[in-house]
């Protein structure tokens, strides 16, 4: 493709992400057009429709895949039907984004990393969160080595999901639901992102809810560079999503819902501190306007999706591949299921038995 072409998108699922991320994402981009749209339930499906002015409307995705004008397509459905869209999609010849996580199992993992490697389409896992402006800068920090030599990381990523609106994709295993597939897998792949390298070995508690699977999960991990990592990941509770990432010059601390949630703190300081304090006051003001630059596209986290998005378009452009592929989607999976399977065994799991 060129500079010069439009790519024709169509998107499969019109559930909650497609509607408040991903097509407002889309909207106005340049060099790219959502001209389709499927889903199983034709009245949420004509009201999306209608109201992101897509003209191809299909209850069946095989029929939008026919299409010869169709030439990309974006899997936004519930975790257990992603291969089966995806292999669909690459068997005929589309260029293919799937939402997070890429798959159910390995197998299908594989299944989707083989038919890609065989056929010239680009793929693409929709791990959102590497493009958040903040984790952009907090990636280029690190690979400076202004932490020096990394000790552990420590993620937090919860939510308030209320449960009995929740569905059964959403809520049990089975499906790809509780915290451990639908959220934790974002910071598995920022562990690897962040700190290039892999995770060996995972021990997990977890406790269920009355609506969800795996509703809390708390986590220890070791990786492959010696770096220790932990987590705490839940469903029904107040939101919050940041990591702290300790080297012996000092602590990174990232807060994504926070304007100026990058913060260092060098090993010779205290958080508590009045210059410490004030030091932060004036970075806090430094950062205003990038914080109000932010909200025309509703905060960071929206934003990352456009960046995400404009970052696979310029890819298709280009004829280059992502920099998030569905062998990165494989790996969270693979760590997201070593998770389950200690929780449920009450053993230390290592990924590579997986």
């Amino acid at each position: 493709m060129s500079r010069k072409e439009t790519i024709r998108l169509g998107v499969i699922g019109c559930g909650k992400g497609a509607q408040e991320k991903h097509l407002p994402a889309l909207k106005d981009m340049a060099n790219v057009r959502v001209i389709a749209a499927a889903d199983l339930n034709p009245d949420r499906l004509h009201d999306v429709a209608n109201r992101f002015g897509i003209e191809q409307k299909y209850t069946d995705y095989r029929r939008m895949l026919d299409r010869s004008d169709v030439d990309t397509v974006a899997v936004l459905t519930p975790t257990i039907s992603h291969a089966e869209i995806g292999v669909a999609a690459i068997s005929s010849g589309k260029h293919v984004f799937i939402d997070k996580p890429l798959a159910l199992t390995l197998r299908e993992c594989d299944e989707l990393i083989g038919r890609a490697a065989c056929s010239k389409i680009r793929g693409m896992v929709g791990f959102n969160h590497r493009w958040h402006r903040l984790i952009q800068r907090a990636e280029k920090f690190i690979q400076s080595g202004a932490l020096g030599e990394i000790k552990t990381i420590r993620s937090v990523y919860t939510h308030w999901h209320p449960g009995a609106q929740s569905q059964d994709w959403h809520r049990k295993r089975k499906f790809g639901g509780g915290v451990v597939f639908n959220d934790a897998v974002h910071h598995f792949d920022l562990w690897r992102f962040l700190l290039k390298t892999e995770v060996v070995e995972v021990f997990s508690k977890g406790r269920n809810s009355e609506h969800f699977e795996d509703e809390t999960n708390v986590i220890t991990a070791r990786l492959a560079n010696g770096v220790l990592a932990s987590g705490i990941f839940m469903f029904e509770t107040n939101s919050n999503n940041e990591l702290e990432i300790y080297g012996d010059l000092g602590k990174l601390y990232i807060s994504c819902y926070h304007f100026d949630g990058l913060k260092f703190y060098p090993n010779s300081s205290y958080p508590g501190d009045i210059s410490e304090r004030l030091r932060k006051m004036a970075e806090t003001i430094r950062e205003i306007p990038q914080g109000i630059e932010s909200l025309r596209w509703g905060g960071d986290s929206n934003m990352a999706f456009r960046s995400q998005w404009k970052h696979f378009i310029d890819c298709l452009l280009d004829d280059k591949p992502p920099s998030c592929t569905f062998s990165d989607g494989k790996c969270a999976v693979k760590i997201a299921l070593g998770t389950i399977e200690s929780v449920l065994s009450g053993k230390p799991i290592k990924i590579s038995s997986l």
